[in-house]
């Protein structure tokens, strides 16, 4: 796999972690638009649970970029040692 491929694969899935950001993020803002700040619980509840979905998300994206990160090195060193062997 060459090089432009890998980095458009990395960015393809960046991609679509920023849209599921997005997406969690717009969901969040239009229920606080509905919210009614009377209801300290609920309020409570929907503040842990949007920490929550960021957290994942966070965790996810970091996920893919060591996942990423490792599958490069690795092929990188596979092609080194396959170079090697034809010389």
């Amino acid at each position: 796999m060459d090089a432009f491929k890998i980095f458009e694969t990395f960015f393809t899935q960046f991609n679509e972690i920023q849209k599921i950001g997005l997406n969690n993020w717009e969901s969040v803002m239009s229920t606080m638009q509905n919210m009614r700040i009377s209801n300290i619980h609920e309020t409570f509840d929907k503040t842990v649970e949007l920490q929550e979905d960021l957290i994942k998300s966070s965790l996810e994206f970091q996920e893919k970029i060591s996942h990423f990160s490792l599958d490069t090195q690795r092929k990188v060193w596979d092609s080194y040692f396959k170079m090697l062997r034809r010389s």
